[in-house]
C-alpha cells in the first residue's frame, strides 16, 4: 500500500507540471534582468556620453562672437604741431569711442586635449555601465536565494505530504486494530497528533512558498503560479581553477583605466595650442587712429598659447593619479584575496554535500527497512504506536536530509559559479 501511495502522490504533480510552463534558473535570470528598471540607465548613459562628446567635438568648430563697446576717454592721442603748415591740420580725436566687432576663432591644434577628453568620457560610460552590471549581479544573487528557497520548501512539503498520507493509511489500520481491542485510544490520538502537526507544517510551507513566489514574480516580471513550474537542474563544473569574472573587480579595472586617462590629460595640458583668429568691426575710431570718423576694419592672424611653466602643478597631478592607481591596485588585491578564500569554502561545501548524499542514501535504505519492520511489529502488537511513530519521523528526517543535501549540492555549485562571476 505504501508504494502505491508514493506513485499516487507524485504522478499527478508530474502531470500538472507538464501542463504548465516551466522556468529554469537561467530563464529567471533573463526575466529579472529584462524587468530591472535600472537596465534602461545603460541607454541613458550612452545618450549622455554622445551629447558630451559632441560638445567636446565643438572645440574644433569655428567660434563666432559679437562684441560691442561704447566708451568715453578723459584724453585722446594728440599729434603735436611742430611746424605750422598753411592749409594742413591734424584733427583731434573725439573722446567718445564706439565699436562693434565680429570675432572668429578656429582651433588648429590643441595638443591632444580634445581626444583625451573624449577618452575620459568613454571611460566614464564604461564605469557607469559596469555599475549597472554590479547591480545585476546582486539581482541574480536575490533570484538565486528565492528560487532555491521555493524549490527546497516545495520538496520538503512533498515529503511531508507523503508522510501524512502514510499516517492516514496507518490510522485506518489502527482504527481496525482499536475496534478489535488490539490498540488503545491513546494510540489513535498519537497518530492524529502527528497528522495534525504535519498539516500545521504544511500550512507554514504553503504560506512561505506563496510569499517567496510573489517576490520572485515581482523581481522577474513573471506570473509563476506554482512552485512545480520551477526547474532546478544539476550543474556540471569541469574544473575548479580560479577565475575572476566578478563585475566588481572589472569595475575597479575600469576605474583604473580612467585614472590613467586623467594622467594623460594632465600631460597634454602643457602642450602648445595654435588658434587662427579673425576680427571684423565697425566703429570710431577704426584701426586708423588719425581718422576721426566711423570706419570698418578687419584683422586675421595666428595665436599661440603655451604654458611653459606651471610651478610643478602637472607633476603633482600625476603624482596624485599614481597614488590613486596604487589604491585601486590594493583594492583589487584585497578583493581577489577574499574571493579566493570564498571560493575555497564553496568548493569545500560542494565536496561535503557529495559525501553527505552518499551517507544519506545508505541511511534512507536502512531506515526504510527499519520502518517496514516497525509497521509489522505494531500490527502484531509487539511495539507501541509511539515507537512506530519514532521510526516514521526518523524515515521522514532521512528523506528530508537526502533531498535537502541534493538541493544544497546544486545550490552550492550555483553559489560557486556566482562567486566567480559565471552565473550568466
Amino acid at each position: 500500500m505504501k508504494y502505491r501511495l508514493l506513485a499516487f502522490v507524485f504522478v499527478p504533480l508530474f502531470v500538472n507540471a507538464q501542463q504548465m510552463q516551466t522556468f529554469t534558473l537561467t530563464a529567471c535570470y533573463d526575466s529579472a534582468v529584462n524587468n530591472y528598471p535600472n537596465l534602461h540607465q545603460i541607454d541613458l548613459n550612452r545618450a549622455i556620453n554622445e551629447l558630451k562628446k559632441k560638445n567636446i567635438k565643438t572645440t574644433y568648430y569655428p567660434k563666432l562672437s559679437l562684441n560691442g563697446q561704447a566708451s568715453y576717454q578723459s584724453d585722446v592721442t594728440k599729434v603735436p604741431t611742430l611746424v605750422n603748415i598753411p592749409g594742413f591740420s591734424i584733427p583731434e580725436l573725439e573722446k567718445d569711442w564706439y565699436k562693434i566687432n565680429l570675432d572668429i576663432e578656429q582651433m588648429i591644434y590643441d595638443g591632444g586635449l580634445t581626444s583625451n577628453r573624449k577618452k575620459i568620457e568613454d571611460a566614464d560610460l564604461r564605469i557607469s555601465d559596469q555599475k549597472i552590471l554590479v547591480e545585476i549581479y546582486q539581482l541574480k544573487e536575490r533570484v538565486n536565494n528565492l528560487f532555491f528557497s521555493i524549490v527546497y520548501l516545495n520538496k520538503s512539503r512533498d515529503i511531508l505530504n507523503i508522510l501524512i498520507k502514510n499516517l492516514d493509511l496507518r490510522l485506518a489500520d489502527a482504527n481496525k486494530a482499536y475496534q478489535n481491542g488490539m490498540l488503545l485510544q491513546s494510540d489513535l490520538d498519537a497518530i492524529n497528533v502527528e497528522i495534525s502537526s504535519g498539516q500545521q507544517k504544511i500550512i507554514e510551507f504553503d504560506s512561505d512558498i506563496e510569499g517567496l513566489l510573489a517576490s520572485l514574480n515581482e523581481i522577474c516580471g513573471l506570473d509563476i503560479k506554482s512552485p512545480y513550474q520551477l526547474k532546478l537542474t544539476d550543474i556540471q563544473i569541469a574544473d575548479y581553477n580560479f577565475i575572476n569574472n566578478r563585475p566588481e573587480y572589472q569595475l575597479l579595472s575600469l576605474q583604473q583605466e580612467k585614472v590613467n586617462s586623467l594622467k594623460s590629460l594632465s600631460t597634454v595640458k602643457r602642450m602648445p595650442v595654435f588658434v587662427a583668429f579673425g576680427q571684423m568691426g565697425y566703429g570710431r575710431p577704426g584701426y586708423d587712429m588719425l581718422k576721426n570718423e566711423f570706419d570698418d576694419y578687419y584683422m586675421v592672424g595666428l595665436r599661440l598659447r603655451w604654458s611653459i611653466w606651471d610651478w610643478g602643478r602637472v607633476m603633482r597631478e600625476k603624482q596624485v593619479f599614481d597614488i590613486q592607481n596604487s589604491i585601486i591596485n590594493s583594492q583589487k588585491a584585497t578583493f581577489e584575496q577574499a574571493l579566493r578564500a570564498d571560493m575555497r569554502k564553496k568548493v569545500s561545501d560542494i565536496n561535503k554535500y557529495h559525501k553527505l548524499i552518499e551517507a544519506d542514501e545508505k541511511i534512507v535504505k536502512l531506515q526504510e527497512n527499519v520502518l517496514k519492520t516497525a509497521a509489522s511489529q505494531m500490527d502484531n502488537g509487539t511495539i507501541t504506536t509511539g515507537n512506530y511513530l519514532i521510526e516514521v519521523n526518523k524515515k521522514l528526517r532521512s528523506d528530508l536530509n537526502l533531498e535537502a543535501h541534493k538541493l544544497q549540492l546544486i545550490y552550492s555549485k550555483i553559489l560557486y559559479l556566482t562567486s566567480i562571476g559565471k552565473n550568466q
